[in-house]
C-alpha cells in the first residue's frame, strides 16, 4: 500500500463534452471516478479540485435568456457558487 497525497485538477473541458447536458457531465465524472478510485484502492490520498468555466458560461447565457424583472439574472459570482457546487455534488456521487 502507498501513502502518497496527489492533486487532480479537473478542468471544466475535461468534464463537459459536445452534450452540455447535466448527465451527460455526470457521466463524465463517473467514468473519470472509476480511475481515481483505484488510486484510493492503493492507499493513495486525493485531493480533487474542478474547474467550472465552461459551465458558468452556460448557466450565465440560461439565465441572460430567461432574466425578467420580476426574476432577474444571478450574478456572476452566484453563478460560479451554482456551477462549482454542482460539480462537486456530481463529483461526490460518481
Amino acid at each position: 500500500m502507498t501513502n502518497r497525497k496527489i492533486v487532480v485538477a479537473l478542468g471544466g473541458n475535461a468534464i463537459l463534452s459536445k452534450d452540455a447536458s447535466a448527465e451527460a457531465q455526470q457521466q463524465a465524472l463517473r467514468e473519470t471516478a472509476k480511475y481515481l478510485v483505484e488510486f484510493i484502492k492503493q492507499g493513495d490520498q486525493l485531493i480533487i479540485s474542478h474547474g467550472n468555466g465552461p459551465q458558468v458560461g452556460n448557466l450565465l447565457l440560461q439565465q441572460a435568456a430567461g432574466s425578467t424583472d420580476k426574476n432577474p439574472a444571478m450574478p456572476l459570482d452566484t453563478a460560479v457558487a451554482m456551477t462549482q457546487g454542482s460539480i462537486g455534488y456530481w463529483m461526490q456521487n460518481a
